[in-house]
């Protein structure tokens, strides 16, 4: 089907809700809703057409017709009580964004993420943070969502109170589904307060098994850590934590540090360590993407299994302890490693899913798909057969698409 032949893309283009789009040399069509009710009228006119839609232009490229429907638009505060420590905000706000305005007021939100990446995408994938480990997921602080239906429904679930029990509560069932069952388009979410500093510091390490060792010392302690990160670049080790609180307790958590590391550590300013946390949640466009999920005790040695493996010496790999999440990334992925990566981590009771498939390592959209359906979806048969049917509840034409979760 050519998009450009059916009358109502015309209709759309002239109200401001669409615009041709081009990705990787792939042509298609980028929708662009500016409040929840446009949002449901074009999944709607989606359905009725046939066709499906994605939510990433990573993503859209993949389909047969590549159309993205893009929520950057929805971004308006819908209210924030500032007394009351919550903000209902719309989800194609950036994070940048909602953190500048939370600091105003010497507020939070209590996870942190890359400035660009927008509410939409860190709460369809209940994205982990660096601090994860200690201070939960996003799904964790969603008190109500907004989520716009195929059909062209808009429906609320929770409510803008910490404490709600009545009925189902279906705001952890969208915060992470991504967006398989519908586009988030407005949440409301709990807050915190405004550290007053931050402080980081970076360990270097000559070995794995060494940042490994540091890093359980650091989560042993009574430090006030919000993140503790190992990570591996150009063939070095390093711990990066951050810690986070008064300005006396820098002085305190200096001395502490100095008796667990084996060197003293590397003071990084503010800024520095900012920028070094965020850069440690990007991967670059032509890198393929895994993650493991892990308990603590077994990454030692599967690290180790994983560093045996000359066809992975040029894998980027960061683990993040206190979350039980291994992330490994490269250039022209060895695919052919994967069945081993797969038997690894099962192995240490773990499981192994792909974050994102570099359109530069895949031929064609079937192959990727196939990789998607083989390691992102669960094995287990009853799981698997409900994630089926709530599929085909919400969206029984399959207009939605995420390669994430392939239903």
């Amino acid at each position: 089907m050519d998009l450009d032949t059916l009358p109502a893309i015309s209709t759309l283009k002239s109200e401001g809700l669409a615009q041709g789009w081009d990705f990787n040399g792939r042509s298609g069509h980028r929708l662009l809703p500016k409040m929840a009710g446009q949002a449901a009228q074009l999944l709607n006119w989606a359905q009725e057409s046939g066709l499906r839609v994605a939510f990433h232009p990573q993503e859209a490229a993949l389909l047969e017709e590549p159309l993205w429907l893009d929520h950057a638009d929805l971004k308006q505060v819908r209210q924030y009580p500032v007394d009351d420590f919550i903000i209902e905000v719309e989800t194609g706000m950036p994070f940048g964004q909602l953190v500048a305005l939370l600091s105003k007021n010497w507020q939070a939100f209590p996870l942190t993420y890359p400035d660009e990446l927008t509410l939409g995408e860190i709460l369809a994938n209940d994205l982990p943070a660096l601090e994860s480990g200690l201070r939960g997921y996003p799904r964790d602080y969603v008190l109500k969502t907004e989520l716009v239906t195929p059909d062209g429904q808009i429906t609320i679930s929770g409510a803008d109170v910490v404490k709600n029990v009545t009925g189902y509560d279906l705001a952890k069932l969208y915060v992470g589904g991504r967006h398989t069952f519908g586009l988030l388009t407005s949440v409301t979410l709990k807050l915190a307060a405004l550290p007053q500093c931050r402080r980081y510091w970076r360990f270097p390490a000559d070995s794995f098994h060494l940042a490994f060792a540091l890093s359980e010392k650091l989560l042993a302690s009574n430090l006030p850590l919000q993140l503790c990160e190992i990570y591996r670049e150009e063939g070095h080790w390093a711990v990066l934590i951050e810690i986070a609180g008064d300005d006396w307790v820098a002085v305190d958590c200096l001395q502490t540090l100095n008796t667990l590391a084996a060197r003293p550590p590397q003071a990084l300013d503010e800024p520095a360590g900012k920028g070094l946390a965020a850069r440690l949640q990007q991967w670059p466009e032509n890198h393929t993407v895994l993650e493991a999920s892990l308990s603590l005790s077994n990454w030692s040695e599967f690290a180790r299994a994983l560093m045996k493996q000359s066809a992975l010496d040029n894998m980027r790999f960061q683990i993040r302890p206190a979350a039980g999440l291994v992330m490994l990334s490269a250039p022209f992925f060895p695919f052919s490693a994967l069945p081993y990566l797969k038997a690894e981590v099962a192995r240490h009771q773990g499981f192994l899913q792909i974050l994102r498939i570099s359109p530069t390592d895949v031929a064609t959209f079937s192959e990727a798909l196939a990789l998607y359906e083989e390691f992102n979806l669960p094995e287990d048969p009853a799981t698997r057969r409900l994630l089926k049917e709530l599929k085909k509840g919400y969206d029984p034409s399959g207009v939605l698409f995420t390669p994430r979760l392939p239903l």
